[in-house]
């Protein structure tokens, strides 16, 4: 594992470098041409930075922003569920406590019920806590969400986008000739 990670490593850095000017992508020895995409004028541009902070500030808002509309309801169905499950877990887990509090206040305690009331109480505490965890993970997967929808608002996806892939010859920085393939994928503003 090491050997094959050692090798990839030494063959990305030992590939020449590749610098973009203009219109065309160059090499130390020729040039693998190319389209460049221009953005539309009339292309809404959504900022991935106000989307994160609105969607920080206001569950949804940043959802909104990227008119995503549809992803609200299904946010706010999964907090509602969550909400649900926290109350409902809460609930029987006081019901277990209160049980074991009083089967330890008696004189003379069932063993057992003790024991039974105990992991009970336990079992919906913890089902409680991974429920208001989960919660709280859906939070942070709707800014997540936000800031990537944001960021790929802006991508180009019309039907001109084409892969070119040219042969290429090329020599490597210690004298050593290669023959490999170029590769351009124009997208993106």
């Amino acid at each position: 594992m090491r050997f094959l990670f050692s090798a990839i490593l030494l063959t990305a850095l030992a590939t020449t470098a590749w610098a973009q000017t203009g219109d065309t992508l160059q090499t130390n020895r020729g040039f693998v041409g190319g389209e460049v995409v221009k953005p539309s004028k009339n292309q809404k541009y959504y900022d991935p930075k106000v989307a994160t902070k609105r969607s920080a500030i206001i569950p949804g808002w940043g959802q909104i922003y990227n008119d995503s509309w549809w992803k609200v309801p299904i946010l706010y169905g999964g907090f509602g569920v969550a909400a649900y499950y926290i109350d409902f877990n809460n609930d029987l887990y006081h019901e277990y406590l209160d049980l074991y509090n009083e089967e330890i206040a008696k004189d003379d305690p069932n063993e057992d019920f003790v024991r039974v009331y105990s992991r009970r109480a336990d079992t919906w505490r913890k089902n409680r806590d991974l429920v208001i965890l989960t919660t709280v993970g859906i939070y942070a997967l709707q800014i997540i969400d936000a800031s990537v929808d944001a960021h790929l608002k802006g991508f180009n996806v019309d039907e001109n986008l084409a892969l070119n892939i040219k042969p290429k010859v090329g020599v490597i920085s210690n004298g050593t000739p290669y023959i490999g393939m170029g590769i351009t994928l124009p997208i993106g503003k």
